[in-house]
């Protein structure tokens, strides 16, 4: 009886902490920046925030891992690799976020969600370069000694970058609003993000950004990344709704990514959240 007990607080502790399939932040980059990376998505990471900025990536991997909330009973592990497609089809990355909730090794939730995801330009002169994406998400969701469920979901993402300064993102996630669960069913959230990123000096840039969940308030977010010198950059950002400061570094030594994030919240203990990649 006592086991079940416990088993019932970890639940209901990690349902207070986090919705099914929200948005968890999958990089410590954007993290850093307070989640405003609509617009400022140019690593492999973009497809979970704005597949059209997949379109900036040659070929590169990544993978991620973090505590949430900093509970010990929670991981929350990422991974993803794009690919540069020949004749400038643009770049198709494979990705999945993965969290757990354990208890005495035993995995008593997991959420699932495998991405593939294509960015490409629709136009790219001196001027300006314009261009979209989109992923296709599969959700499944586990209980231990429950049914598992699944789903399929749709985001759609485009970014116009101005005169080598001005970048604004634009993306809505899980479009085709999918649904988990037959007699309790469950709407997954349907995001639409609108992001403006901004670069006042060479290796500074700035970002801004609107989040809305149709089901829930509006979020606002900004941040800024400034590399102090070649190889280490650091990064501040806030977010609204949940109220949140970040912080984070970055390392990039020749072609190996080294990112770290810090999120401290109003009541709830703090995340430590980091990548580690190779940009081929």
């Amino acid at each position: 009886m006592k086991k079940y007990a416990i088993l019932c607080l970890i639940l209901i502790q990690a349902a207070l902490l986090l919705a099914v399939f929200d948005d968890y932040i999958p990089s410590a980059r954007a993290r850093g920046m307070g989640g405003a990376y609509t617009s400022a998505a140019d690593d492999v990471n973009a497809l979970y925030f704005n597949p059209a900025g997949l379109s900036y990536v040659n070929m590169e991997a990544q993978v991620g891992f973090g505590r949430l909330n900093g509970q010990a009973f929670t991981e929350f592990k990422t991974g993803n690799v794009g690919i540069r497609l020949p004749r400038k089809l643009g770049t198709v990355a494979l990705g999945a976020r993965l969290f757990d909730v354990d208890f005495e090794e035993e995995t008593l939730m997991s959420e699932q969600t495998w991405s593939l995801a294509h960015g490409f330009d629709l136009q790219n002169d001196i001027h300006s370069r314009i261009s979209l994406g989109y992923a296709l998400n599969y959700y499944r969701l586990e209980f231990e000694e429950d049914d598992d469920d699944s789903a399929f979901g749709i985001d759609l993402g485009a970014t116009a970058f101005l005169h080598g300064r001005t970048k604004l993102g634009f993306s809505v996630s899980n479009l085709n609003s999918a649904v988990m669960g037959d007699a309790n069913q469950h709407t997954l959230p349907t995001k639409l993000a609108l992001g403006l990123s901004y670069v006042p000096y060479d290796r500074v840039t700035t970002s801004i950004e609107v989040k809305k969940d149709f089901a829930k308030e509006t979020e606002f977010m900004g941040g800024v990344e400034v590399w102090m010198f070649e190889p280490f950059c650091v990064r501040f950002g806030v977010h609204s709704n949940p109220a949140t400061w970040n912080a984070g570094i970055g390392l990039d030594v020749q072609g190996i990514k080294l990112d770290l994030a810090y999120t401290a919240h109003a009541v709830l203990p703090g995340t430590l959240y980091g990548n580690l990649g190779y940009r081929f």
